[in-house]
């Protein structure tokens, strides 16, 4: 799995909880778009949690590129941006689920914890 999220607390989080409760024994961590990209494509990760913003190009900006990378992934783009837009783009863009930041972690988990 990989968490490309510029929070060190909300990547904590979100990473703690999926080694606790998932079956992801391994957990990426990248700070920004771009180094998420490159992680992605270098590892081929199952699974990408993906903040919409963050310094240095925003997680949409990227993500036909991680689709495109990772073509398996199951990426859920994970944004405090709840808006009907910005839904519709990231599901165009490739993404299988969007989940609001706030929302409890077992409902992310849920998009990206399947066998």
């Amino acid at each position: 799995m990989l968490i490309v999220e510029d929070n060190v607390n909300v990547c904590a989080a979100i990473g703690s909880y999926m080694s606790r409760y998932g079956r992801w024994s391994e957990v990426l961590v990248a700070s920004d778009a771009g180094q998420g990209l490159i992680l992605a494509a270098e590892r081929q990760p199952e699974a990408i949690v993906l903040d919409n913003r963050m310094p240095g190009g925003d997680g949409i900006d990227v993500l036909e590129d991680l689709r495109g990378a990772c073509p398996d992934a199951i990426i859920v783009m994970h944004t405090s941006d709840d808006s009907s837009d910005i839904r519709l783009i990231a599901e165009r863009l490739g993404a299988d689920a969007v989940v609001s930041k706030g929302r409890p972690l077992e409902e992310l988990a849920s998009f990206i914890d399947v066998a």
